[in-house]
């Protein structure tokens, strides 16, 4: 015996409201074919339900191409001075370290970190006793000398008319000849105390010399006309021979001493002009002359050294300065520049987009140095030209855009 149950199902039919079905499942003996009956029903009422939604329509039709608002400048011609970049060091054009000849205590102490000092002034001296007494011991052995010296040359003149004399009464055989040599011994032996005399009075001389020198060396002066960069030593204080004491340096002219990369050898020379910039004063430039070039290049760093003379009147600049310098290598008074904000470079391309007439066109281009906001086109664009300088992310070939300058 079969019986039939009724079961009521809701479908929610994309949201739009419930379908409201009566599925009659059949009771049967076996509760397996019962339960086979109820899924296929199921599915069946599913089926039904999709055949009655009906496809969604496009919601709206495609919208038409919008213009991309941008902003423009013209891409313009001016004059352009190549450059080659140079980094190193100013230093002073000499510099000198003061040291002692002589060891000796320091006495005197004339000038100071910071002064200037010409060639020949007195910057310090030491303890003069022992140096003036030295030259006063020199100078009495000199007149000792000298009064030998003269005693010698009386006895060699009295040597030598006494020998005359027994020359003539030995030649008229009044004499004998052993007189005669006795005579010429005697004059010999003057003779060579003179010249001994002599010879002791050019070491006088001599020692007298070396001990003014040492008296001179007491006194430390100036080599060069400069400044003081460090005082190294104090009043009271004694040094050994060859101690360095004190640094001076030369600071008008400054030496610019740097570097540049091996590829722009070709284009530096003596004689070059030079702008200097340091940190301590970036809105100055300083003129300076390259004077001497490296005959190699360092193989390490693949660099070019360079050497500059910077004139410093005012002083201004200070030895140790870093500083950059910008050699100028040649003149293009018509270069063309475009705003750096129309370039741009994806996946290694640089582009800009050339306006005319509402349309974007895209032009590959070729830059070159940058100054102060505009980038050197070396090829791709011409003066006259006008340019996107705002969206360019969104800008393609052939996009249509809408200028919108001063808005």
């Amino acid at each position: 015996m079969v019986s039939f149950a009724a079961k009521y199902l809701w479908l929610n039919i994309d949201g739009r409201g419930s379908i409201f079905v009566r599925v009659l499942a059949v009771s049967l003996s076996s509760r397996f074919i019962a339960r086979k009956l109820f899924i296929w029903g199921l599915l069946f009422l599913f089926c039904i339900s999709c055949s009655r939604v009906k496809p969604q329509e496009a919601a709206t039709p495609a919208s038409a191409e919008q213009a991309v608002p941008i902003t423009t400048k013209p891409v313009e011609v001016r004059e352009l001075k190549r450059t080659v970049e140079m980094v190193g060091t100013l230093s002073g054009w000499e510099e000198v370290t003061v040291s002692n000849e002589m060891a000796g205590t320091i006495e005197k102490i004339a000038v100071d970190l910071g002064d200037r000092v010409k060639r020949g002034q007195l910057l310090l001296q030491f303890d003069q006793r022992e140096a003036r007494l030295a030259l006063k011991q020199a100078e009495a052995n000199l007149e000792a000398g000298r009064k030998a010296l003269a005693q010698a040359q009386a006895e060699w003149r009295d040597a030598d008319v006494n020998l005359k004399r027994i020359k003539e009464l030995h030649g008229e055989g009044v004499i004998a000849t052993s007189q005669l040599d006795v005579a010429q011994s005697r004059f010999d032996a003057v003779e060579a105390q003179v010249r001994a005399r002599e010879a002791d009075l050019d070491r006088f001389h001599a020692l007298v010399d070396l001990a003014k020198k040492r008296l001179s060396d007491t006194e430390i002066v100036a080599p060069i006309t400069g400044e003081v960069r460090q005082r190294l030593v104090s009043i009271g204080e004694t040094l050994k021979e060859k101690t360095p004491m004190m640094y001076l340096v030369i600071t008008d002219p400054l030496k610019f001493q740097g570097t540049v990369p091996e590829r722009f050898a070709p284009e530096i020379r003596i004689e070059q002009p030079i702008d200097v910039q340091v940190e301590a004063f970036p809105d100055k430039v300083f003129p300076g002359v390259i004077q001497r070039v490296s005959p190699a290049v360092e193989v390490q760093t693949r660099s070019l050294s360079l050497e500059a003379r910077v004139p410093n009147p005012d002083r201004v600049l200070k030895p140790g300065f870093f500083a950059k310098g910008l050699i100028l290598s040649g003149m293009n008074p018509q270069a063309v520049f475009a705003p750096e904000e129309a370039v741009y470079t994806y996946v290694g391309i640089t582009k800009a987009f050339l306006v005319h007439d509402g349309v974007a066109q895209e032009k590959q281009v070729q830059i070159g140095v940058r100054r102060e906001g505009w980038v050197e086109i070396v090829d791709g664009l011409q003066a006259g030209d006008v340019v996107a300088t705002s969206s360019l992310p969104q800008l393609y070939q052939g996009a249509k855009v809408k200028i919108v300058n001063g808005k």
